[in-house]
């Protein structure tokens, strides 16, 4: 998953280190350890939602919570639009023992980056942005190294600039000190390209949140008022938030790391909550909520279908930097692949204590969601997608 999940992973190890907590964990279907609470099986079904029981389904995800230890997850299935299988498995909170719920809200990751995307691409239908228009254009002066640097640069991560440092500095802004946009840019400025923008592929957090401050200037609302204003209340979801600092509320499923081999809840600062919250990776939200998304993304009602035809155009420069990985690309906020003649339309996501998965199958207009509760060095919601697929009918 995405580097700077994993520096604010090893941010939150020394912190809750601090706090009395342990060191590494680890990770497939070995029992749990002694001291670590096992939990009766539990499913939720989604509220107003007819499906037909699919014993093979329920077997395999209850299976997962046991082999990846992952405390608890949801599972949404759509089909043309519409949800056909939609449950939770296991638990939003360990300590109390709440089942997950298919309405919980949980923080999607780089999932975020479709939705940050999105607000471009609207801003770009009402010709107030141009893909190829120059950063310095909306964020003021910029380094002689970065005059190169277009805003579809920042979309398909070629911008060549470099992933958020791990260094004690940044380190400790994440965890205890709140700065504003243009502290966040000033620092942003001091990082030099590594090649000549539009030549190579890199992925970059630093772009998309680049690229949520652009929204905020060019739209004169704030980020995530915007998302809200022509996203999420339109298409009624309603769970759609910025990441809050944690412990989670009642209905957000608390996020888990393994701590020498024990469940121990993530607990987000109010700092380290501005910085998770920006728009590379700062939404959290239903699987529920995300199935009526998938939904909207066969009409016009957000984004005209020509609009969503170039987002999801290859980026070939990605080829070259994943040549191990034949057949997947990067568009515009979209993670793409074609096996066996199919089209994936996707964007995976790994936050400490999460890992996300929105799978769309286009052309057969299957979509499967899975969000689960434990952090990316452990769970791993691509294989649950995978196997999952089948049991709906999608040959991979």
């Amino acid at each position: 998953m995405n580097r700077r999940a994993l520096f604010i992973a090893a941010l939150a190890t020394s912190l809750l280190a601090a706090c009395g907590g342990g060191g590494g964990g680890g990770g497939g279907g070995a029992a749990p350890p002694a001291g670590d609470v096992v939990l009766a099986p539990v499913t939720t079904l989604a509220a107003g939602v007819t499906q037909t029981a699919q014993p093979e389904v329920d077997q395999y995800m209850q299976g997962q919570l046991v082999e990846q230890r992952i405390p608890g997850m949801t599972l949404v299935v759509v089909r043309d639009g519409t949800v056909v299988y939609s449950k939770g498995y296991g638990y939003a909170d360990r300590e109390t023992a709440r089942p997950v719920k298919p309405e919980d809200r949980f923080e999607i990751g780089s999932i975020s980056k479709s939705f940050a995307a999105t607000a471009i691409m609207l801003l770009v239908e009402e010709g107030k942005i141009a893909l190829d228009d120059k950063l310095d254009k909306f964020i003021g002066a910029v380094p002689p190294q970065w005059s190169g640097i277009t805003i579809r640069h920042l979309l398909n991560h070629s911008s060549g600039l470099p992933e958020y440092p791990d260094d004690a500095t940044f380190a400790d802004i994440f965890a205890n000190r709140i700065l504003g946009e243009d502290d966040m840019l000033a620092r942003f400025r001091a990082y030099s390209p590594s090649w000549e923008p539009g030549t190579k592929y890199r992925y970059c957090n630093v772009g998309y949140d680049i690229l949520g401050i652009v929204v905020r200037r060019v739209s004169g609302k704030g980020y995530f008022d915007f998302l809200k204003e022509r996203v999420f209340t339109p298409l009624g979801m309603h769970s759609a938030r910025l990441v809050a600092p944690k412990p989670a509320r009642a209905d957000s499923a608390i996020g888990y790391e393994l701590k020498d081999g024990k469940h121990v809840p993530f607990v987000t600062t109010d700092a380290m909550s501005v910085y998770l919250g920006m728009a590379a990776s700062g939404i959290e939200l239903s699987a529920m909520d995300m199935a009526k998304w998938d939904a909207a993304l066969y009409t016009d009602k957000i984004l005209k279908q020509s609009t969503l035809a170039l987002m999801w155009t290859n980026n070939v420069l990605v080829q070259a930097a994943n040549a191990d990985n034949t057949g997947i690309y990067y568009g515009l906020g979209w993670q793409l692949r074609t096996q066996n003649g199919k089209r994936w339309v996707y964007h995976s996501g790994g936050m400490p204590g999460y890992v996300t998965d929105f799978m769309r199958y286009p052309d057969q207009k299957l979509t499967i969601i899975v969000f689960t509760n434990l952090s990316d060095q452990h769970a791993n919601a691509r294989n649950i997608v995978r196997a999952v697929a089948p049991m709906f009918g999608q040959t991979l």
